[in-house]
């Protein structure tokens, strides 16, 4: 039978385990940041996910093993092993200006095969925040709750920012302000980016 939702039921599976839960998927996790106009637009993420959850979901979804996926193959991935990720926030937090954004969209989501065998996740978050002369400050952090999926370090390199050149946009690292739900857990730090009218 199709798996047809996987990490969504890896996800249920892990909710329910005890406090030796570790990680079984594994996420190389890039950023990009994009400003538009006078506005923070929103944040673009792309995952690339480790050789097995990638051949397990591309045999189902893509038993040809074509380099491309269709529409077709795109909407059944975004059905069957990501939509059920509403129930873990995507696996992402923000805090703007001080503030969790405790709802959010998932824009422009697009499943591609990276290398001829990585599974790779593309989607888009608005966030709409107004670049003014005062210094604007927005968190981001990627991880999961049940300890089930591991992201890779964040480093600033792995984040791009898109600008029409009319920001000052600087990028830095901390220590998340989420506390772990396992002992044991390690919980990645968070994206800092601070923004302000070009003087």
């Amino acid at each position: 039978m199709r798996r047809v939702s996987l990490l969504a039921v890896a996800l249920a599976a892990a909710v329910s385990t005890t406090v030796w839960a570790h990680p079984h998927v594994f996420i190389n996790d890039r950023m990009t940041v994009v400003f538009d106009n006078d506005r923070l637009k929103g944040i673009g993420f792309q995952w690339t996910f480790d050789d097995m959850f990638s051949s397990m979901i591309l045999a189902d979804y893509n038993p040809n093993h074509t380099a491309v996926l269709t529409e077709a193959q795109n909407s059944a991935i975004k059905a069957g092993a990501f939509d059920n990720l509403v129930n873990y926030h995507y696996f992402v937090a923000f805090w703007v200006n001080g503030k969790p954004v405790k709802k959010f969209a998932i824009e422009q989501f697009k499943a591609s095969v990276a290398d001829g065998r990585s599974l790779v996740y593309s989607f888009f978050v608005p966030l709409d925040v107004p670049v003014d002369p005062s210094q604007n400050t927005v968190f981001v952090t990627v991880y999961d709750d049940t300890y089930y999926v591991a992201f890779d370090i964040l480093h600033t390199d792995a984040v791009t920012v898109k600008t029409d050149g009319d920001v000052d946009c600087a990028l830095g690292i901390q220590k998340t302000k989420i506390k772990a739900e396992w002992p044991g857990q390690y919980m990645p730090d968070q994206l800092v980016i601070t923004f302000k009218e070009k003087q």
